[in-house]
């Protein structure tokens, strides 16, 4: 499993090798990177405008490439994209002038500032795909730093920076050979506030939880799409909703419990127990509220997932905890 060390903390068990996970305390993770030459730096701010252009176009050409030869080797694309991901494909004028002079006082805000948008994006983004979550909604969101992004800083350096914002480095997931850095934070299940009873009245139309605001120009226009649910918004009938919801449901439940416990598919608890998770989208619930799915869920033993927030206009996220060992494979 990934490990996570404290900043500062040291390993003294040898130096890393190219290819391997960064150690604390090693060579590679106490020193920084040596600085670029000033001719490189130069040669590619002037010669950017032409790549970059070429690096957007690239892939596809190898895409192409690829299609037609009928396959190819992913190495081959990590061979051709290496010159462009080595150094960082766009040099701003900022970090050219941060290069230039090397000090490790002016990479250290650089660097920060990078962290600090990485960190946000990876919070509000990172960690949600349902096989990474485990029973307790605790997530683990992550993110990664090149080292042309922290050339003057050592990695153990830059892990105090990260440390200011709750994160650390995930040193078994980084890498020596380009010097990436990956870092991880534990973040606790979403506060849900104004959640109602399952078997509580059923809200107004336009109030949360409640029946969403009718249409009639989009199920018009896409009822050849989806005849079923379209239909069910131009009749606006909650009753009629509910009996749609019951068997929706109910199907989706059964395909999930029948799905087999694999570790690359659950996370599994120290009681050995994983939680089945299923969505349901706003076609299948617009005319009768979120709150109605909630009630029907409740009735065949499903309830709201805490692991995601709660969104009574947009898809929701039902769970059922299913106990027992984890099979072996």
């Amino acid at each position: 499993m990934p490990s996570t060390s404290p900043a500062g903390a040291s390993d003294r068990r040898g130096p890393a090798r190219a290819g391997t996970a960064v150690r604390p305390g090693t060579t590679p993770a106490d020193r920084p990177a040596p600085r670029r030459s000033r001719i490189g730096l130069v040669a590619q701010f002037g010669l950017q405008v032409l790549y970059l252009p070429l690096g957007v176009l690239l892939p596809f050409a190898v895409l192409a490439l690829i299609l037609v030869g009928g396959g190819g080797a992913g190495g081959d694309l990590d061979l051709l994209l290496a010159p462009f991901e080595a150094t960082g494909a766009g040099l701003s004028w900022r970090r050219l002038r941060i290069e230039w002079r090397g000090r490790p006082e002016e990479w250290e805000p650089f660097t920060e500032e990078l962290l600090t948008k990485r960190f946000a994006r990876a919070e509000r983004k990172s960690g949600w795909r349902a096989a990474d979550l485990p029973p307790n909604g605790e997530r683990r969101a992550v993110t990664g730093l090149g080292r042309h992004h922290y050339r003057a800083l050592a990695p153990t350096r830059v892990e105090q920076l990260a440390a200011r914002h709750g994160w650390s480095v995930d040193w078994a997931a980084s890498r020596t050979i380009d010097g990436e850095l990956r870092f991880q934070r534990l973040l606790p299940p979403p506060v849900r506030l104004g959640v109602p009873d399952p078997y509580g009245p059923v809200p107004e139309p336009g109030a949360p939880w409640g029946p969403l605001r009718r249409r009639v120009l989009v199920p018009l226009l896409t009822l050849v799409l989806r005849p079923r649910v379209r239909a069910l918004e131009l009749l606006g009938s909650p009753r009629l909703y509910e009996r749609h919801l019951r068997g929706h449901l109910a199907k989706r439940f059964r395909a999930e419990l029948a799905r087999e416990r694999k570790r690359a598919d659950y996370r599994f608890d120290r009681a050995g127990r994983v939680l089945r998770r299923a969505t349901v989208r706003t076609p299948h619930f617009r005319g009768a509220g979120a709150a109605v799915v909630l009630r029907v869920a409740a009735e065949q033993g499903w309830t709201l997932d805490h692991s995601y927030p709660a969104d009574p206009t947009g898809t929701l996220h039902l769970c059922r905890l299913d106990g027992g060992s984890p099979r072996r494979r």
